[in-house]
């Protein structure tokens, strides 16, 4: 493996990182907040409770996916130079994190890896949201 590799399997293992650490820190608001609401079971108001609990988690997760997104965008623009803009990154790199793609855009041959690397790192965050998500349900579920 040359140094080149090397670097961009480095950069690859950061980003997961950071990917990982702004999920902890998306998680970590969501619990919070969530214990900071009144519980629906013990309010006068359950329903609206409930429903306020489950918004939350659903704006708390897809702002911490933003922010995933967002660090991909930086390293693909600013400091590859790659996709021509901002917007441009930002939108391969939702594109990517997501498993649509973006076929109208293209990292450069000796990129290519990381672009796949975050589709994969994104079907993970994605799943990490979903049992977050079914366990804010579940905890102000009315009937349990």
């Amino acid at each position: 493996m040359d140094l080149d590799t090397l670097i961009r399997v480095v950069r690859g293992i950061l980003l997961v990182g950071g990917t990982g650490i702004a999920q902890v820190m998306a998680q970590a608001t969501l619990s919070r907040m969530t214990r900071i609401l009144p519980q629906p079971q013990l309010s006068r108001h359950p329903t609206f409770f409930m429903l306020t609990h489950s918004v939350l988690a659903v704006l708390v997760l897809m702002a911490g996916h933003m922010v995933q997104v967002t660090i991909w965008a930086v390293l693909y623009h600013f400091e590859w130079g790659e996709l021509g803009s901002f917007g441009n990154a930002l939108y391969f790199s939702l594109a990517s994190f997501t498993t649509v793609g973006a076929s109208e855009l293209e990292l450069s041959p000796t990129h290519r890896m990381v672009g796949a690397l975050e589709a994969a790192v994104g079907m993970l965050m994605f799943g990490w949201s979903t049992a977050l998500l079914v366990r804010v349900v579940q905890r102000t579920d009315r009937d349990t």
